[in-house]
């Protein structure tokens, strides 16, 4: 491979991440700000409750892109193109199995018509998996170094990676323990789901953003 091809194939997987980070970052401001606009100041629960408002071809599109890149996703070993396909394939179930209408009454929901009360806990399987394997990819994977001195750029996007990860593990901890026990508690009026889960993805974008050398950047960069 000549030296401009080598280049032109860095760019393209650093271009890659970046978008994976917009996306991520993306998602909930693009579908809280657009159901503002279309609804007035109607906040949903979560995220995911976007899914049955207007905001739901954005939801869906955005995910199914993130799904996309995380599939066809390349790094340096086996276990991280494993991670990106299993991430992307959790992200791609997250939209197949919608979270509950809480409608009051069983609705059948999803390309599957299932119940929407089996789905929904479908869907936080999906959304957990999908955050765990993303905080394990930051943690872990990011932050993995070749040989030789390592720079204090490569020092700085580590310890990003680090408090993403711990950020995305924590954030979606607290929404599971709130929506498995504290979900008709008085806590519910402060909307918590939706702010954890707005962590979670401001810090998976963020650390996909700093992989794509958008901070942090090495004078050579690395690939």
């Amino acid at each position: 491979m000549s030296m401009s091809q080598n280049k032109n194939l860095i760019i393209s997987y650093l271009t890659m991440r970046r978008l994976i980070g917009i996306l991520g970052i993306a998602l909930p401001i693009v579908v809280v700000v657009g159901g503002f606009i279309q609804n007035g100041f109607a906040l949903q629960g979560s995220i995911s409750g976007y899914y049955y408002t207007n905001m739901r071809d954005f939801f869906v599109g955005l995910l199914c892109g993130v799904s996309l890149f995380l599939v066809s996703y390349k790094g340096y070993e086996k276990i991280d193109d494993l991670v990106g396909k299993m991430s992307g394939i959790f992200a791609l179930g997250i939209v197949i199995f919608p979270t509950s209408m809480y409608s009051g009454k069983v609705v059948q929901v999803g390309m599957f018509l299932i119940d929407d009360n089996i789905s929904e806990y479908i869907h936080l399987t999906f959304s957990a998996l999908f955050f765990l394997l993303l905080s394990f990819n930051s943690m872990f994977l990011f932050t993995r170094r070749g040989p030789g001195v390592l720079s204090k750029e490569k020092k700085r996007r580590n310890m990003t990676f680090r408090i993403c990860g711990i950020v995305m593990t924590v954030a979606i901890a607290c929404a599971t323990v709130y929506t498995l026990f504290l979900r008709d508690t008085v806590i519910s009026k402060i909307f918590p789901v939706i702010i954890f889960e707005s962590i979670a993805l401001l810090a998976f974008g963020v650390s996909w953003l700093v992989k794509g050398h958008t901070l942090f950047k090495d004078k050579s960069i690395e690939f």
